[in-house]
């Protein structure tokens, strides 16, 4: 008997797996909360993110998957559990990023390969911008049409 027989899919949204370019930078949890807790996001503009984020270092990964709920994220450095992202997604077509709030929810190593380890992490988006979300719908519901277009 499969250890997978009787799954179910727990995720809200359904996942279009396609490689995007990320951007991201580390937020303490505990921080983002505050912050979160302060002003709603829908108010925000991108100099409160860069408030938060100032500090980090800007860091590069690509997506594995992704929906308007999450995505799975790979990259060259660790992705704590005790941090929140500041998440740049560079859509290809698109003039500019969307920038989102995100809170890591799983991780692991994966296999080292010929450029070292690569990290592998569960992503949970926490606020992002109501426009952003039509983007990203957008963007979805396209390259999922042109994947199943192309395994006909």
């Amino acid at each position: 008997m499969s250890s997978h027989q009787g799954w179910i899919e727990r995720r809200q949204y359904e996942r279009v797996n396609t490689s995007i370019r990320v951007a991201y930078r580390f937020i303490p949890k505990m921080t983002l909360e505050e912050s979160l807790a302060d002003k709603p996001y829908r108010d925000w503009t991108a100099d409160h993110l860069e408030e938060l984020s100032r500090k980090s270092t800007i860091l590069n990964a690509v997506t594995k998957d992704i929906s308007v709920g999450g995505m799975c994220l790979v990259g060259p450095q660790e992705f704590p559990l005790d941090m929140a992202l500041e998440i740049k997604l560079y859509l290809p077509n698109y003039n500019s990023p969307i920038t989102l709030l995100a809170e890591v929810v799983s991780h692991q190593a994966e296999i080292p390969g010929l450029s070292g380890t690569n990290y592998r992490a569960g992503i949970k988006i926490l606020a992002i911008n109501s426009e952003d979300v039509v983007r990203l719908d957008m963007f979805l519901l396209a390259e999922k049409i042109r994947k199943q277009n192309g395994d006909r």
